[in-house]
């Protein structure tokens, strides 16, 4: 199997560590390749080697499943499977684990292959999903004696920072994060598409505005109560502030009354009113309408009465284009829709949180982050999503839509300073997008066009195509991949916008 540079070193860290350790690789980089690879040197040195793989959803069990099926080409190493009702692991040694079912049959399983003195390696794929009480249990079958016998390895994977108080959990369970390989160093190599993130504002309609005043004037009355009762809630972390004020409004039995529970009440009313604010579907929409139909787009909400609205304003205004995947939906149907997805029946999927971890639909190459936590974890998996490599596919662009009112994030990911990014406003009473340094840039182009004589028709053509780049950041792009578009363009006005883009992006 040949690996990319980074999984070669990634899997010599491992090795260095005794096959045991946490990767952390953005999405789309290859971690199950790499996995592949450490399966492949362990089982030259312990040809009885057993492999557990534990993942958290069924769509990324059945990704582990294909991808073992091809690389294996063995019977004997064909893999069982444990989740969903499903328990298939008579004369198997690779198995692969849903976590809910890992919880309670993993253990056993493997206390039971160490007695009998075979060796085991344990792939926890999204690995920082086990830090929680319940999944913990996962690792109840380790001791002190196993992880000192020398048949017990190891190998975590996540695409994300650790960076919760439960990290312990995971290294003393699988090792130390030996190697880390982010999303911009991946992109530069070539391993990952080329990207953009365009972090847009909208703004809150009709009597948001006063209702969100309301709650902030509420938020700030009962926090201003709760720390004149108790000064050493003050300057207290943000995670042990709300901890400690959940604990006192239980107390109190959520009585509204109570200064903690009117606290939550309204801290919690106020990010409901945020995250579901309808400036977030009339930007979307105007967004939708000037991307053009050859992307494959994914839109993210938070909410599923979100994302059915959603649905129903795109089918009303362009048909049956798009296909809709959440939790509370059936397996059959979840199972249907990412297939008609991936078979372009349709080109738009609005999805919930259930697909921020184990959808690989590579040719993806849009997503519009409608609304969305402020966890660090779930953007970049949102972001990963849309990386993948895939043929005919350039580059990718992420947008994030906040609203410019409320005390919500202007950036999608602070700690990616160096990623390419540009903002815009959205403006729904005249239906537009502005950007005032794509603006100046423009107007330095148009300039020098005239002074260089172009036509008023020209110039008119120079401008369309400016205004066709305005909200898709092809700007941005690395200048080869500009070029390359412009060398591969099908059509005179594909070329005039790729040579447009080039001529702004000098201006950046």
């Amino acid at each position: 199997m040949e690996l990319y540079r980074w999984q070669k070193n990634a899997l010599a860290a491992w090795l260095g560590h005794g096959s045991r350790g946490i990767v952390q690789a953005a999405t789309g980089t290859g971690k199950t390749a790499l996995a592949l690879a450490a399966v492949d040197e362990l089982l030259q040195k312990h040809p009885r080697l057993a492999v557990y793989v534990v993942v958290p959803t069924i769509p990324l069990a059945r990704q582990w499943y294909e991808a073992i099926q091809r690389h294996m080409h063995s019977e004997e190493l064909r893999p069982g499977f444990v989740g969903d009702g499903v328990q298939d692991v008579k004369d198997r040694r690779v198995i692969i684990y849903i976590i809910n079912s890992a919880r309670t049959a993993l253990a056993f399983r493997a206390r039971k292959e160490l007695a009998l003195g075979h060796p085991l390696l344990l792939i926890c794929d999204e690995c920082h999903h086990l830090q929680s009480r319940q999944n913990r249990r996962v690792f109840d079958f380790l001791t002190s004696e196993i992880k000192e016998s020398g048949r017990y390895f190891s190998l975590g994977l996540s695409a994300t920072p650790l960076d919760t108080n439960h990290d312990e959990v995971l290294t003393e369970a699988l090792g130390d994060v030996i190697f880390r390989y982010e999303v911009n160093r991946a992109s530069r190599d070539g391993v990952l598409s080329p990207f953009v993130v365009c972090e847009i504002s909208a703004g809150f309609q009709g009597k948001e505005m006063a209702r969100y005043q309301q709650l902030s004037l509420a938020v700030r009355m009962n926090y201003a109560l709760l720390v004149k009762a108790r000064p050493d809630l003050k300057g207290l972390p943000r995670e042990r502030f709300m901890r400690e004020v959940s604990r006192m409004a239980e107390a109190a039995a959520m009585n509204p009354m109570n200064p903690a529970a009117a606290f939550l009440i309204a801290t919690y009313d106020r990010i409901q009113l945020v995250r579901l604010a309808e400036g977030r579907l009339v930007c979307c929409m105007a967004l939708l309408d000037r991307l053009p139909d050859s992307h494959r787009i994914l839109i993210f909400c938070e909410r599923v009465t979100q994302a059915e609205r959603i649905v129903r304003l795109i089918r009303r205004q362009w048909g049956n284009v798009c296909g809709i995947y959440h939790s509370k939906m059936n397996r059959d149907a979840r199972t249907r829709v990412l297939r008609e997805f991936r078979e372009h029946e349709f080109r738009i999927l609005v999805s919930c949180r259930c697909l921020d971890e184990g959808l690989d639909v590579p040719d993806a190459d849009t997503a519009i982050v409608v609304s969305s936590s402020s966890v660090s974890r779930q953007r970049i998996q949102r972001l990963g999503r849309i990386l993948r490599r895939s043929p005919g596919k350039s580059a990718a662009c992420l947008y994030y839509l906040y609203i410019r009112e409320s005390a919500e994030d202007r950036a999608y990911l602070p700690g990616l300073e160096d990623m390419e990014t540009f903002s815009a406003r959205y403006w729904p009473d005249e239906n537009t997008f502005t950007d005032e340094f794509y603006a100046c840039a423009c107007w330095q182009v148009v300039r020098e066009a005239k002074e260089n004589g172009y036509t008023e028709a020209q110039i008119r053509s120079l401008r369309n195509c400016m205004e066709e780049g305005l909200i898709r950041g092809d700007h941005l792009l690395p200048k080869r991949v500009i070029q390359e578009n412009r060398r591969t363009a099908e059509t005179v006005h594909a070329r005039n916008y790729w040579k447009t883009m080039e001529a702004v992006a000098g201006k950046m």
